[in-house]
């Protein structure tokens, strides 16, 4: 009888009370659980947190910053905003100076 005591015991004990809430995640898994929110294509996302992007890959540009991504071999593997795939294998963040601006050259100066 004593047996069947402590076999129930251990059963009841192991599912725990319904209103228990469940245990919740600390550091770095709070911020990628189950009630984050994934980030889109090309979104700033925290560094180091893979899982906080819908493609599941944080790159750290080196002039923008970690935003989210995917791999890629030509550029037409990236779609917008991206400018196109880089020669890291990676569709490279929008914006900064691409060094295709234009400028008439003239200007109108008082040399003294």
């Amino acid at each position: 009888m004593r047996y069947c005591a402590a076999l129930v015991f251990a059963l009841v004990s192991s599912l725990g009370c319904a209103g228990d809430p469940a245990p919740q995640p600390s550091g770095a898994d709070a911020a990628v659980g189950p009630d984050a929110t994934v980030l889109p294509f090309m979104a700033e996302c925290p560094l180091g947190q893979n899982a906080a992007c819908a493609s599941d890959l944080c790159f750290d540009f080196n002039s923008k910053g970690p935003h989210c991504t995917h791999g890629c071999t030509v550029d037409t593997d990236c779609e917008a905003p991206s400018p196109g795939c880089s020669g890291m294998g990676v569709c490279k963040a929008p914006g900064g100076g691409g060094g295709t601006g234009s400028g008439s050259g003239s200007g109108s100066g008082s040399g003294g």
